[in-house]
């Protein structure tokens, strides 16, 4: 089921439906990785990179998901960004500026998180 915007009256210019269906700045700030949200938020990934997604699914693995209107379930992007910038992390950089040796740590560290977990 797909969440509705509540009514609003559009005093601007141009089209209104334009402007309904733009996303609010906030949410472009995310979207595009804007500087705010990016830097608090070490667990942004990047879609098209195999070595992400495989710490993603490990994350599912581990249960580490939160609830989501759109698809149901979805990995917590602020628990992995907390754990990355904690003590019990490999590696204290953001997921997106880790190079391939340090990606292939962290999913070594996952993988060992899953062992230990259903062990």
């Amino acid at each position: 089921m797909t969440a509705t915007k509540a009514p609003y009256t559009y005093t601007g210019t141009g089209s209104a439906i334009d402007d309904y269906n733009s996303p609010k700045k906030q949410l472009k700030t995310i979207i595009q990785g804007g500087r705010s949200h990016s830097k608090s938020n070490w667990g942004l990934f990047d879609n098209k990179n195999q070595q992400h997604k495989a710490i993603l699914s490990q994350l599912r693995t581990l249960q580490w998901v939160v609830p989501s209107e759109k698809w149901g379930e979805v990995a917590d992007l602020d628990r992995l960004s907390e754990f990355l910038k904690s003590d019990k992390s490999p590696i204290n950089k953001p997921l997106k500026d880790m190079d391939e040796k340090e990606l292939s740590k962290m999913i070594s560290c996952f993988e060992s998180m899953v062992t230990k977990k259903y062990k």
